[in-house]
Order: structure tokens, then sequence, then C-alpha cells
């Protein structure tokens, strides 16, 4: 009675400075001469000398003999009472809001993590937040913390205020408490002195390193001492986590922290401390504090022993929560146990919340006779006797109030959660029936035992930890540990009339042992207590909505209250009986929406919504998680789907008919929104072709009801990001006919079969072409001029195939410019002007009256277009001509496409698309093949977009993907022929292929052909044009001309500028002059047209074969692949790619450069040894060319191999450097070999390594680099030694089923060693080339078969501002091998 007395005195001195902090100089806050008093124990531990055990002893002793200066249970607890006639025992108040001060620490549990903030749950059911400081550079939270972590926080502020409402109602009050666990608040005291082996310690991961962490204690006094943690120091798995890798955990789902650590820069844990600096250790640095990382069993099983504790000088200040300590019960209170605790140097309380169980059922427990024992304080009869001294664990520290709360809950101790995540308490929404009143809280709530319906999870409270052994044999804990309880508030307890629940009628319903028939789980957010929260109010218990996750899109609730009625037309109404509201919008209110202000409408709607009416609503989207919801009170919407709502895009089946709403409205089309948020949309051109439209946003507002068809939903994948995919809805207006979806095809798959249908040159049928959109020309923001518009055309399947398959649109493109044959110089001033001629002619909607013509479906490159129409008269008449007979229109006005064989002298008509004032005008024809009139033929008199007849002068289909055509405009195909009377001959007549002709006089010569006059008198008086062609011709003084040729020097390379120096000493030409005299001809080929005779001759004496006379064909198919044939030298291509030749007139062969000789000097130097006129023999190789230009090229090969074998290791081959094929594991050389086979050579491989050099491959930069493909792209960047279109000799290392054969241009392998070099040894001084240099540091190759890393701060002694372009890919290093 006498100690309680005293206690009783000492609290009433504690409660009046309840707020302030103690300035005395007692042992257990601190004094100013703390440092002098304090047993000097610094850089000792538990196992160190004689010296440190006796202080340690003399420490404990001290404290066990003295008494604590705390009131009994600390503070925030009214002490006992006792007078003559009664005796009152203390009560512990509840760690509520307003005793929560900045600066109490609290142990809480991880609940929900986001990047800019994260929920912790706190002791008696409180929740906390933690937000980032709204910094740049601060760190994710999610990158900080974990869910499922219990850590101990620090309350940074408790506010309240006052938030107005939506609905008009009472202004709430809303409470929030943010808390911290940043080191610096939480190690705040603590100083160097006070650390000690085995002490945990709060801490930030600061970096990430080769061999473990840079932690950040945040402490002051450490001065120039850091601390780190070893990886072999982490107690179990971890991982680590780089700047740029993603964080993996989803937010609902809890780390299992006992399996993994996180390891990132900004991770805070909890560290153990291993040694401090001055250990034993002679290798370890003075001032580097070692630490490791617990698992969850290490930590739970570790006690403050009070001896070491408080040896080191530590005061209520530098207590943590989450510590497990020893206590001893002083007092029975009357809501839980006041205990001592660090050697009686403190006191502190346990809550009847925390006790380990709750109020047990007398009928399950044996031995205990009278049942008002359990009612008055159950734990009286448990912590008695041996269990007086028990194991808890720390849960809230308030240094200014002395508060000090310890916990035995189960999962506390353990430190850690039920691996299911709900530590089996009831899913949420649940109704349990006949829970059991364990606690009133007068004023606030009950707790409520939950009925035993199933199998707890009976977590080991004891966890072999000593003291508390006792408590799971005494048979009235063992019964109260295995209740699992709901806590119920007042508001949420009894439905009354009243705003409050009388206090009265709540302790009256819910006294001690009262049955509960029925209560419903609202929530099991509080992961710390592991309790529940419940109603019993039959109102919330029989609502159909108890949260938003209840609510479902597309349900239809009926008669629900309006409770608002908002500015704006918007309406509040109440879904649920916990507070649960649904916003029904201003354009959700009637199914068709008005413009402008409507009073008959607001009187409508002001009459309807009146707050308190019952209406009917439709959810149309819910958001759980922002807890809000969105009503439609349109009738059709309420009317419409009822079985089948389109609620989501994973079963939406093409064909089906829904209805929707109009959410979005612009020129570009509508958004037709259904439930969930899933929507569609029909575009522009789209509602122009079924419905007419020309303005979307005149005939569609936001808010309209519309019935559409669902034509398509396709799932695609993110461009960027592969994990991350979206959904693409298309719809229809055109609902007409069955919605049987075997009848809906994909619009894919539509395209594909429709677009075949079209063709260049298909003349389209008058009023076939519907005109969905008109796209506005636009000016040029660089130069002056404008870009045409275009209007976008639909052509129906049937009017271009009678096949009933054939059904369907196509989207087709009308330019401006194809409208009319020709237009005036004031409508192509402007983009204005030229739109407004089109403008008054088109309309969107309505048919085109006239024919049509496909101008082109596929690019210059050759890829599919969307195909462009013309409507210019002049074109469409030739199509038609052509299409009637091609025979016949083989002598008129072409329409040619790029695969059109043409020839000199050929009329075509096409129509100017450019005009260039430097080189003439740009005539383009089908399928975007382009020529030019020269300005010196007229080119710059040449109006824009005018359609122009022209007759082809000159052209070369040797180079590019389309031959090259010069035009000469002309006015008419018809020519004047002045009559000849003609002397009739029946020698010319039988004249043959292969006939001698006699000699010939040469009349004039070019590099092509030489025209001559046949002398023999039986050709006079006949109209006959004779030439002899180079490939048919012969020199006349029988100089060789064969290539290649041998010389010394490159004094002999002619000039190749000018026409006339191109009939070089090779050329067979060479010693033909005007007038002289050629003899025996014979004749290759012979022609009549328009009554004239046209006589190919030859001179040359050798044959093909078994023929006396040259080769002559004009289908380049005629030559079997294997012939040999002989061809004249007419171009040498760029970069020595090989060599253009001409076998006969009208056939062009080509030899590349691997097939023309095994020489690499020659290759190099192709100019030098194979001249322009000069002939050479080679053999025919098969073409595998299928379309293009280079059909029509016969592949040549001069080598005498009749076959290409395929690389094989060892070979010794002839490659050309190609720079524009992309690297394979770059950086290394890409090599073209001989039949299409690639080869990749190393870029350790290109030199000896000692003959190594810096950036042998050049420097090439990312947009470059991408750039491959182009053969005539000019040389962008230094390529260093090896240019592109180099000749080489390499050896084949290995090959590849796949992928480019291994090369090697080492000397050495040349010579004959193919083995792979040996991989270097520790500490050897190594040269490497850099492959790659980012932020995990600088990868090196070091052979073929050998790379290495080298992380960041070791590149170099200073410091180096970027990295990664002072190390670029090829970069030569030299290093040390670790």
């Amino acid at each position: 009675a006498k100690k309680v007395k005293d206690s009783s005195s000492s609290s009433s001195s504690s409660k009046a400075d309840s707020r302030k902090r103690s300035n005395s100089s007692d042992f257990l806050f601190g004094s100013k001469d703390e440092k002098k008093k304090r047993i000097k124990t610094s850089g000792m531990t538990s196992s160190s000398s004689g010296n440190h055990s006796k202080n340690v002893t003399a420490a404990t002793a001290a404290a066990a003999a003295s008494s604590s200066a705390l009131p009994i249970g600390g503070g925030g607890v009214l002490q006992p009472v006792q007078t003559s006639s009664s005796k009152k025992p203390a009560f512990i108040e509840s760690l509520s809001f307003q005793k929560l001060a900045k600066g109490t620490k609290l142990l809480g549990v991880v609940r929900e993590v986001a990047e800019d903030y994260a929920v912790v749950s706190l002791p008696s059911m409180l929740t906390g937040f933690i937000r980032q400081d709204g910094k740049k550079s601060e760190i994710p939270l999610n990158r900080v913390v974990s869910v499922g972590q219990f850590l101990a926080v620090v309350v940074v502020k408790a506010t309240s205020e006052t938030v107005k409402t939506k609905d008009g109602n009472k202004p709430q009050m809303k409470r929030r408490i943010e808390v911290s666990v940043s080191p610096s608040l939480m190690n705040n005291g603590i100083t160097m002195d006070m650390l000690h082996e085995r002490m945990v310690i709060r801490g930030k991961i600061r970096s990430i390193e080769d061999h473990g962490c840079i932690v950040d204690l945040q402490m002051s006094g450490l001065g120039t001492t850091s601390c780190f943690l070893k990886y072999e120091n982490i107690h179990g798995a971890y991982k680590i986590m780089h700047e740029d890798d993603e964080e993996e955990e989803e937010q609902d789902k809890v780390q299992d922290v006992r399996k993994e650590f996180i390891l990132n820069h900004g991770r805070i844990y909890d560290f153990t401390i291993k040694s401090l600096p001055g250990k034993k250790s002679k290798t370890e640095a003075i001032n580097i504090i070692q630490v490791e990382l617990e698992g969850v069993k290490m930590r739970r099983e570790r006690t403050i022993d009070p001896a070491i504790h408080l040896s080191f000088g530590h005061t209520i200040r530098t207590l943590t929560p989450g510590m497990l300590l020893d206590v001893d019960v002083e007092h029975f209170a009357r809501n839980g146990l006041c205990v001592s605790l660090l050697g009686n140097v403190y006191r502190g309380s346990i809550d009847s919340g925390h006790l380990g169980g709750y109020l047990p059922e007398h009928d399950k427990i044996k031995d205990v006779v009278n049942k008002s024992d359990l009612l008055d304080m159950w734990w009286k009869k448990v912590f008695v006797g041996k269990n007086r001294k028990i194991r808890a664990r720390l849960i809230a520290v308030d240094p200014a109030t002395k508060i000090i709360r310890l916990s035995l809950l189960p999962h506390i101790l353990a430190l850690e959660r039920n691996n299911d995540g709900d530590d089996d308490l009831p899913a949420v929404g649940s109704i349990i029936q006949n829970a059991r009143v364990v606690r009133l809280d007068p004023g606030v709530g009950a707790l409520l035992a939950l009925p035993d319906n199933k199998s707890h999870d009976k977590m080991d409270i004891d966890d072999d930890s000593g003291e508390n052994k006792g408590l799971k044999a005494n048979p009235i804990f063992s019964a109260a540990s295995q209740i699992k309880c709901a806590y119920v508030h007042i508001s949420k307890a009894i439905d009354v009339d009243e705003k409050r629940t009388p206090e009265a009628l709540f302790s009256k319903t819910f006294a001690l042992n009262t049955t509960i028939p029925k209560l419903r789980i609202l929530s099991t957010s509080n992961w710390l207590e592991n309790v529940a929260s419940c109603a019993t109010a039959e109102s919330i218990i029989s609502s159909a909505v108890l949260t938003h996750s209840d609510l479902k899109p597309g349900t239809i609730y009926k008669a629900v209250p309006v409770i608002a009625t908002l500015e704006g037309g918007g309406v509040l109404v109440q879904l649920g009986g916990m507070g649960v509201k649904g916003f029904i919008p201003a354009t959700h209110i009637f199914d068709k929406t008005s413009s402008g202000d409507n009073s008959y409408r607001t009187k409508i709607r002001m009459e309807k919504y009146k707050v308190g009416n019952k209406v009917d609503v439709r959810c149309l989207e819910v958001k759980p998680n922002e807890k809000k919801c969105i009503v439609t009170a349109k009738k059709s919407l309420l009317t419409t789907d009822l079985d089948d709502p389109v609620i989501d895009y994973e079963h939406i089946t093409p064909g089906r008919l829904a209805t929707g709403f109009v959410s979005n409205s612009t020129k570009k089309g509508i958004v037709v929104t259904f439930y969930n948020n899933v929507h569609g949309r029909i575009d522009a051109r789209q509602l122009a072709e079924e419905m007419g439209v020309e303005d979307p946003t005149t005939d569609y507002k936001i808010g309209d009801v519309l019935k559409v068809k669902i034509v398509e939903c396709t799932k695609s994948n993110h461009k960027d990001d592969d994990d991350y995919s979206f959904y693409v809805l298309r719809l229809s207006l055109d609902i007409s006919g069955s919605s049987d979806t075997k009848k809906v095809r994909h619009p894919q798959e539509k395209g594909q079969d429709l677009h075949g249908l079209l063709s260049p040159g298909l003349v389209l049928p008058a009023k076939s072409m519907k005109i969905v959109e008109l796209v506005s020309s636009r000016e040029k923001d660089d130069s002056e001029g404008f870009i045409p518009g275009h209007v976008l055309v639909t052509v129906k399947a049937k009017y271009l195939s009678s096949s009933e398959a054939s059904k369907g649109n196509i989207t087709c493109k009308l330019p401006f410019e194809q409208i009319f044959d020709s237009y005036d110089e004031k409508a192509i001033e402007s983009a204005a002007s030229f739109d407004a001629i089109v403008e008054k002619i088109l309309v969107v909607g309505k048919k085109i009256a006239q024919e049509g013509m496909v101008l082109a479906t596929s690019s210059a490159k050759g890829l599919p277009i969307t195909p462009i129409i013309s409507l210019k008269p002049s074109l469409i008449n030739i199509a038609k001509n052509q299409s009637k007979d091609n025979s016949e229109a083989s002598n008129d006005v072409l329409l040619p496409t790029p695969q059109t064989p043409l020839y000199m002298g050929a009329y075509v008509q096409g129509y100017c698309i450019r005009i260039d004032s430097r080189y003439g005008a740009f005539i383009r024809f089908l399928d975007n093949l382009t020529a030019i009139v020269p300005k010196l033929k007229g080119g710059l008199n040449v109006r824009l977009f005018d359609t122009v007849l022209c007759k082809i002068v000159a052209m070369d289909v040797t180079s590019g993907n389309a031959p090259k055509i010069l035009l000469k405009r002309v006015k008419s195909t018809k020519k004047q022929i002045t009559a000849v009377p003609l002397k009739k001959t029946n020698l010319v007549e039988k004249i043959k292929p292969g006939d001698d002709l006699g000699d010939v006089k040469v009349e004039s010569i070019n590099f092509a052909r030489a025209a001559v006059t046949l002398l023999d008198k039986k050709f006079e008086g006949c109209i006959v044009k004779a030439r002899i062609h180079v490939t048919m011709a012969e020199a006349v003084a029988g100089l060789s001309n064969s290539m290649p040729v041998l010389v010394n020097s490159d004094d002999e390379l002619p000039d190749l500028s000018e026409e006339k120096e191109k009939i070089s000493s090779y050329h067979p030409f060479h010693s033909w002059t005007v007038g002289s005299i050629i003899k025996d001809t014979k004749c290759v080929a012979i022609d009549v047209r328009d009554g004239i005779n046209y006589i190919e001759l030859t001179n040359r004496t050798e044959g093909n074969g078994d023929d006396d006379i040259p080769t002559f064909v004009e289908d380049p198919r005629s030559f079997k692949a294997g012939s040999t044939v002989s061809a004249v030298i007419t171009a040498v291509s760029k970069k020595n790619q090989g060599i253009w030749v001409q076998i006969c007139p009208g056939c062009t062969g080509f030899i590349p450069g691997l097939e023309l000789t095994r020489d690499v000097d020659m290759l190099n130097k192709m100019t030098k040894y194979f001249r322009i006129g000069g002939r050479i023999k080679c053999k025919v190789l098969p073409n595998q060319a299928k379309e293009g230009p280079f059909k029509k090229v016969v592949r040549l090969s001069a080598l005498d191999t009749d076959k290409v074998t395929k690389p094989t290791r060892g070979d010794i081959m002839v490659g050309r450097v190609n720079r524009n094929i992309k690297q394979t594991n770059a950086p290394a050389l890409m090599i073209e070999l001989a039949g299409n086979h690639i080869g990749r050579c190393d870029i350790t491989e290109l030199e000896e390594v000692d003959d190594w050099e810096n950036m042998p491959l050049g420097k090439v930069s990312n947009e470059e680099a991408d750039d491959a493909g182009n053969e005539d792209s000019i040389n962008r960047f230094n390529e260093g030694e090896y240019r592109h279109g180099l000749y080489l000799q390499c050896r084949v290392l290995s090959t590849s089923g796949t992928g480019p054969c291994e090369v090697s241009l080492r000397g050495s392998r040349l010579e004959g060693d193919l083995e792979n070099d040996l991989p270097p040894e520790e500490k050897e001084i190594v040269h490497a080339f850099v492959v790659n240099t980012n932020k995990k540091g600088c990868f090196l190759r070091l052979s073929r078969n050998n790379e290495g890393r080298v992380i960041l701060k070791e590149l170099s002694d200073s410091f180096l501002p970027d990295p990664v372009s002072m190390f670029p890919p090829g970069r030569l290093v030299v290093g040390k091998v670790k």
C-alpha cells in the first residue's frame, strides 16, 4: 500500500508537467554532465576485458537497487487510488490521436506503397502516412520501404482540419498523422559513444558497391566515420535493384522479408552493428562501422540486455519501438498491465488490446468456478507467480510525456504477419453471426469476439522466449489467445433517429459478454493489431453496397435517394449504407443533350432530382481506390443491354449491337463509351461514308445516346513496352443487316483481300467513289510553296469485282492536283486559293459523278500505300485505250509503271509534280515512276500540276530501283513523212541473220553504236538504216581489249568526265572514224518499221557456240545459267561494288566484285584494271531478283569456278567491307562474301594484338549507325582504315547455321593459326576494346571470346563528367585483371 501511495504522489507531479520535457539531471533522461557520469565503455564489447564486465555489473546492480522515477505504468496512465473504503486500480489511457505529439515513436506495418506516399498501420487502429518532400531528387517511396515491413516510425505532425463536403452537408473533420522513417529522426539523440556491438540502428543505403553497400546512419558526431554492409553479412537472400530497374512488386502484394532483401539506393532497414572502428582486425579501416542485416527470425529472438543498454548511457529518448524487452508486472490496471523494464529504470503499460488475448468464454475454461473472476480483469488470473516476468515488444515511446507502451500480440512478437496476408480475419463484406462483446469503450465503441467457426493460425507467442513459456500452460490465457476480434464504432453500432447514438443505449446494448446477432466486416486494414472494423447497424448489414468495391459497372440501382444537386447540373445520389455516393453528370440526366441554357430542362431537373427523391441509376464507371463512382440516369441506357452490357474488352464479340453514349466529338470523329470506360471510335470518314456526316461536331454532342455495331476489337502491345498492352475498339453506325459474327470480317483481312483488286491504271466507274473527308493544303514552313491537300474517298468492292466474296469498302486518296488536266496560275498561288477551287466542286458525303483511275498503290520504294486516285481526263482516256488492246496500244502513248518495258522514242503521258529551277520539271507516271524534262529541253516552261505529253530521249535502267528517264515535251505523236518512191528489190526481203552483207562505211559514231551505210550495189534504192552496236563490234586494228589489263601505274587512267573520252584505247570503236570502211560485216538482226529496213550488223569473227555470229537476243531470260558470254564494260559502280556490262543491244549485265577476280589489288583499283569499253568473258549466274529493274539484268561471273560453296572453317576468302550492314555483337566489321554470305570480323581480329590501334573502325553516331542498307550513301562518318567497299582477304574461323560466319584479318590467322586467344590471368596487364559504357560500368572485349567489365569509379583516377562519351565503343584501353 505504501508503494502505491508513493507512486501516486509521483504521478501528480508528472501529470502536471505531462507535455513538458524534464530538465532534471537524472539517470533516466540524461544530465548536462552526462558524459562525465557515464560509465566509460566505448569501444568495448560484452565479451571484452574484465574491467568492462565489472562496470556492467555495477551498473546493473545500481539500476536494480533504485526504483524508477516514472509513475506506475509510465505516462498516460491514471494512477491507482486507495481510500479507506475502496481500492481503485490504475487506468491506461488509450493511445489516441490527441496523445500523438511530434517526436513520438511508434511501431508500424507498411500497408500500401506508391511512388509519392506510403500508408502505415499504427497502434490503436490508427493510420499514418509517409510522404515525399516534393523534391525532384527525392527517391520514390516504393524504393524506400516495402509492403508488410515492420518499422519504427516517428510522428512528424498530427493535424485536424475541417473539410467541406461536396454534397453540401455539415463539414467533416479530417485527421491526418504524418510519420517518417528517416534515420536522422529515428537516431536523434544517439551519439557515437552510445554505439556498441549487436545494437540495432536505423540506416539508409547510400550506394551499391561491388562488395557491399555504403549505409548512411544520419547520426551526429560520426565525423569521417562511415558505415558499410558487406554482402556476406546479409543473413538471407538479397536482390540488387539498380536505378533503371522497375519495381516488380505490386502494391497489394506483401513482401516476404524473410526470404529476400531488396538492396537499392535509398532503401531503409534496421541494421545490426557488427563491429566498431578500432577493433580486432588490423586490415580493416579504422573509421568504418561494419553492420549486418538480420532476418526476421534473428531479430525476433534478440532481447535488450539492460546492463549493456544502460552502461552505454541510453535514455528514454533512445528507446526504439520494436525492441524486445524483459518486463516485470507491477500492477494490474483496470484495462491492462503496468510493468517495469530495463532493470526497473523505466515503467510502461500493456493495454487490454495488446495482452495477447481477449476475454474468454467461461464455458470453455476449466478450473474456473466463478464467472465474475473473468469479468473483473481476467488477466489477474494469468499474470501471477512466475508469469509476472514476461517478454514484451515495445510499440510506442513518447519522451515528452513518458508514455511507454508494449505488446504481447503474437504477430508483433514475431515481427511478421501470416503468410496469407489477411491474418485469418473474415473477408470484407462478410456477415458474422453471434459475436460476443469482450470490451466496452464507453462513448467510443466496443470490441467483439468473432465466433470460433474456423481454425485460426495459432502462432506460438512463446517462440522460445524464456519468460513467456508459462503463459501457454495457463488455461485462461490459452483460451483468450485463440480469439479473433472486430471493433465496432459507436456511429456504426445502432440505427437511431438522432444524429448521434446515445451513450447509455450503446453501453446497455454492448455490455460485456452480450451476444450480438449480426455484424458485417468493413475493413481488415489494421495490420498492426490484427483487428477488423465492423458495423452492427441493420442499415449497413442489409445494404447491397457497402464499399465502392461492391459497385459493378452496368448494374442498375433502383430507388436510390438524391442527396445533393451540384452547380453545373450534376446530382449526387446515395448508393449504399456506408455513405457510398454516385455522381450523375449533367450530360447523363437526359437522353439528348441540348446546347445552351434551357429553362424547361432546368425546371424538370430541379423537380425530379430534388433532395430526398428516389431515382433509378446505372453504374457507368467505378474507381474503388479513388472512391469515385459515375452513374447515369439516361432512360435509353437504363432500358437497353440489360442482360449483357459491354463492361470489358476481353468478352466483346464483333458484330454485336450495343448502346453507348458519345464521350468525345471532334472534327476527326467521335468516341462512343459503354460501361467500365470501355470505348470505341468512329472516325470522320466513316461517319461521312455511312451517314453522310460532313462535320461530326455539328451532328453529335457529348452525352448523346447511340446504338452502334462493334466491328472489331484488337489487342496491341505498346511500341516501347512489350509488357504494356491496350485494346482498340472499332465501331460502326451501320446497324442494318444481321449481327451474325460469322459475316463480320476484320478490316485487316478485308484490306488484304480488297487492295488486291486495285492496280495502277485501273479505271473506276462513275459514282463509285464517295467523299468521306477533305484534308486541307498547308503552307511549307521552311520554303516557298505549299503541300496540296487531298480528299479521302471510299470505293465499294462491288464496283471492282463481281464476286460475292468481295464486300466492303476501300479507302483511297484523291490529291487536289489530280482533279483537272491543268490549273490557272492564280489557283496555284497559295494553299487557300487551291483549296477554294476544290471545295466548290467536292462535298463530304457526296459521290463523284465522273470516272476515276488508280494512279498508285505503292511508294517509290515499293512499299504499299493508301491507293491514290486521279480524275485527270487525259490520263483516264489513255488508261482506257491501253486496257482495250495492249498490242495495239504499243505504238500509242503509254502510261508507264516502274515495270513497263520502255524504249527510246516512246511517247508517255504524265503530270508535272514538281518544278526545280536547277534541273527542270519532274514528271510523275503510274505507281510513282518519275522522269525529268531538263530545263534545256523546256522543262521550266511546264506548268505545275499540268498533264503533259513527252517523248523518251534517254534512259538508264542500270541504277536504282526504277529507270532514270530523260524526257522531251512534245505536242503530238504524229510525224510528217515525205513519200519517197521505193525501188522494189527482193534482196532485202531475203536477208536473214548470219548473211554476209559486205563492207560498210561509218557515217557517225558514239560510245554505244556506229551508224553505217551498206556499200554493196544491191542495196541501192532501198531505204535501209544499218548500225553496228558496240557489243557487235571488233577493233579494226585487231588490238586486244580483253579485261583485266595489266598496268604498272595510275597514269593510264583516263578522265571519264566527258562523253568523247569514254572511247578509250580498249574500246572497239577506238580506231574507227567517220568515213572508215568496215569490211566483212554480217547481219545479226533485221526489222521493218514504217517501210524502213533496220539492220543490226557485226564485224566480229568469233561466234557463240556453234553459231558463226555473236549472240543477239532481246529477252535477258534467254540466257541460260552457266552459259558463257562476251560483254563490253560500260561502267564501274560506286564503291567498287562491281562492273556493268552490255552483252548485246537491249541486254545489260552486272558482275559483282566478288565474282570478278580473286585479286584483292585489282578489286580495290577496279577502274585501273577494268576499263570502260573493254571486253570481258563471263558466265551467266541465276538471277534471284523477282521484281524491279534487276529482274532484266543478267547476273554474271568472271571466275573460273562453276559453283560457290558455303564458307567452312579454315577457308581463305575474299570479302568486301560493307559498313551499311548492322553490326552483329558490335563492335565488329561486317564483310560480304561470295555466294551472298556474310562474315563478321570481331574488332579484336582486325590486327595482331601488338598492332592494335585506337578506334580502328572509326566513330559512328547513333543516328548514323541506324542508317543501314543504302549502298549509294555518302561517307557519313570517319570510317577509319576499313572504308566501305574495301576488298580484303580473311580466314574463316567458325560458321553459324543462321547468322554470319566468324572471320579474321590477322596475318597469323591467314598463315594457319586458328586457335582461340587464351583468357588472361589475374593481375595481368591487358589491352582491350570498349564494347559499351552505361550506368553499370564500362564493358570491354579482350578477345573474340573474352569480355570484362570495369566499374565507373575505376575508369580513371580523376572525375569523369561523361564516361559514355569518353569511352565510346572501339576505344583501345589498358587495364589490369583483378
